[in-house]
């Protein structure tokens, strides 16, 4: 499957069972519900994911798993940031054996990178990864960030197959969509501003949300697609008590636990990420129950 970079795609988060083993039958079936519910694509092991506590055996076969039960139905990109270009270059090696559609990294992180070391670090990866290259903007995370500049370079030379912008930062998201001019897709990461980025010629979004809420998600992007703004954007309100209940503790923790509370199970987080505390728990059930009160409102 060539790789269509766009509408809304999910970061998956990583089903783990109660010893904190990865799920990967919970894994197979959150994948059709995600298919089921109009999801355009998936990311495996992004930040959502955990990937950063997930061994190298269980990055390969959470992709593996993920790859062949979406089996051609929508797009698969792999999640492959690491610390080590090396590292990098064989996990999309492996990515690519298992039959993803493309991989997605961050910019450099823990040790970080000038701007011309991003450049040449993608410029690299670029020429060794046998797949579309999807370059990962979260500095919230990594505390690096690739410029506009550098991406439009990058786009420009066709180094990388897109752009996920991951931050709360409307001036700079706009600074990189006119900055690749059409070349590549741009497809933003922080959940509220998926209807601003469309309205601005963003392709999609990588939202987190879409793990807790997919058909809201889903259909945000088909009625905006459709023309129906209107309609796209009350779809836009109606996440976000969803992401707000999202910040709750640490990331994914509130996530996790949320979709426990909606009716599916993912587990727990891996340490070090905390599970939330009962006042926390309390917070995201009120949230959530906040949520479906004006969802029934709405509906009468």
């Amino acid at each position: 499957m060539a790789l269509k970079l766009e509408g809304i795609w999910t970061p998956m988060v990583t089903p783990l069972k109660a010893d904190s083993e990865i799920d990967l039958k919970a894994t197979r079936e959150f994948v059709n519900r995600l298919i089921e519910c109009g999801i355009d694509g998936l990311f495996p092991l992004g930040t959502t994911g955990e990937f950063a506590l997930l061994t190298p055996r269980e990055r390969g076969q959470m992709v593996a798993a993920v790859v062949d039960e979406a089996n051609g139905r929508v797009p698969v990109i792999a999640g492959v940031s690491d610390a080590s270009t090396g590292n990098i270059v064989r996990f999309a090696a492996e990515a690519k054996d298992s039959g993803a559609d493309g991989v997605i990294t961050t910019t450099p992180f823990y040790f970080g990178s000038t701007q011309e070391g991003i450049y040449q670090h993608f410029k690299l990866l670029s020429g060794k990864i046998d797949l579309p290259l999807v370059l990962y903007n979260i500095p919230e995370w990594t505390h690096t960030y690739a410029s506009p500049p550098i991406v439009g370079r990058l786009a420009s030379e066709g180094a990388i197959a897109g752009l996920k912008y991951t931050e709360y930062n409307l001036l700079r998201l706009l600074e990189f969509i006119e900055e690749v001019h059409g070349r590549i897709p741009v497809l933003n990461g922080s959940d509220a501003m998926t209807f601003t980025n469309l309205e601005f010629g963003g392709k999609g979004a990588i939202m987190g949300v879409s793990n807790l809420a997919p058909e809201i998600s889903a259909t945000l992007y088909d009625e905006f697609q459709r023309g129906n703004l209107s309609e796209a954007m009350e779809l836009q309100k109606r996440l976000l008590p969803y992401i707000r209940a999202m910040g709750v503790g640490q990331f994914p923790a509130a996530l996790k636990e949320a979709m426990r509370m909606s009716g599916h199970d993912v587990g727990g987080t891996r340490d070090p990420v905390p599970p939330l505390l009962e006042h926390e728990r309390e917070a995201v059930r009120g949230i959530l129950a906040d949520a479906e009160a004006k969802t029934a409102d709405r509906g009468r």
